[in-house]
């Protein structure tokens, strides 16, 4: 490398180019005196002083004491480690500074989007949702998509899915569980597009699959972002859901309690099938006051609309009406869901 080059990227450390030619002069003749270092560096007398003082102070350089003092280079090699773990300790501190700044402010974690490149590295994010997810999955996908899923559904009994397809005369039998509704898609609206979304964490977006051998130019879309992520879950129930057949029902009774869940239209769907009144605990805030709120009671009732989605909370003798995520109109916006019984 030449020493300009080198030059460069020590100024990109944080030393000055006279600090840089300093350095580079006492790797080249060892423990030296300041003059010696103006000779050969060409750094004016007036300034070498300084620069050697400010290179002691860095680290780069250590003074043997003595007449004449003598000025020696450490070891390259521990100095740049030195560096490393500071700049890599900073960067985790700006870090963490910055998504709180965007989280004090918004209220949510930094929005994260990315475009996944190739048929196998989307199949590959749809199976990583499903194991991740800790409370619920929404999948509407074509069936052909859906079976390269198999393994990862069969082995998730506890959570919810709610899958919707272009499903046959048939239910396979990896698709029974009795923590699987299953919705035979209304025609054309399946077609326009594939969603696999977990929790409010993960969600995965892609159109048309690809009909030929050149998977690696196909294209999704992963999205981490909990608010953005509700919008997607609205849209999957209003456009999708909504307008499907269910063709297998949830077996609520045979589920494990308490069920937990995080989006209140999935919750609602669930209660359809369970009946009411239920023991519940709600987890979230009051809308008005911001205030952290934990709840039990009773689900006495629900409203659900493509426009609303909320539930009735009986709650020490008074009623409250608890939204999702997002909720404006209700008393409690609700992050948290949970099924006593």
């Amino acid at each position: 490398m030449r020493e300009d080059e080198i030059i460069e990227k020590l100024q990109r450390l944080g030393l000055t180019k006279y600090e840089s030619l300093a350095y580079i002069t006492l790797l080249k003749l060892g423990p030296s005196k300041a003059t010696d270092v103006t000779k050969e560096s060409g750094i004016p007398h007036t300034r070498v002083y300084d620069v050697l003082s400010s290179l002691h102070r860095k680290g780069f350089v250590d003074v043997m004491q003595g007449t004449p003092r003598l000025y020696k280079p450490v070891n390259p090699e521990v100095v740049l480690e030195k560096i490393k773990e500071d700049l890599i300790e900073d960067i985790e501190v700006l870090k963490r500074a910055f998504l709180d700044l965007y989280r004090e402010a918004h209220g949510e974690e930094l929005p994260e989007i990315w475009t996944i490149q190739g048929f196998e590295n989307t199949v590959e994010r749809a199976e990583h949702i499903i194991r991740t997810a800790k409370y619920e999955v929404l999948i509407n996908t074509p069936f052909e998509f859906l079976k390269l899923l198999q393994s990862e559904i069969k082995n998730r009994k506890d959570v919810i899915f709610v899958i919707i397809s272009n499903f046959g005369e048939e239910i396979p039998e990896w698709l029974r569980q009795d923590n699987i509704i299953l919705a035979k898609s209304g025609g054309a609206p399946w077609l326009m597009a594939s969603w696999i979304i977990g929790d409010v964490n993960y969600a995965l977006f892609f159109g048309a699959l690809p009909r030929d051998r050149r998977r690696e130019k196909f294209y999704s879309f992963w999205a981490k972002s909990p608010r953005i992520i509700q919008n997607y879950m609205h849209w999957f129930y209003t456009i999708y859901f909504d307008n499907s057949e269910v063709i297998k029902p949830l077996n609520y009774n045979g589920l494990s309690k308490p069920l937990s869940l995080v989006n209140i239209r999935t919750l609602i769907t669930v209660l359809k099938f369970a009946g009411l009144p239920r023991k519940a605990e709600i987890v979230g805030r009051y809308i008005d006051t911001k205030e952290p709120v934990n709840l039990e009671g009773k689900i006495v009732d629900y409203e659900y609309t493509p426009l609303t989605a909320n539930i009735t909370f009986r709650y020490n003798g008074s009623e409250l009406k608890v939204g999702g995520i997002g909720s404006y109109f209700e008393d409690v916006e609700g992050e948290k869901f949970i099924l006593l019984d």
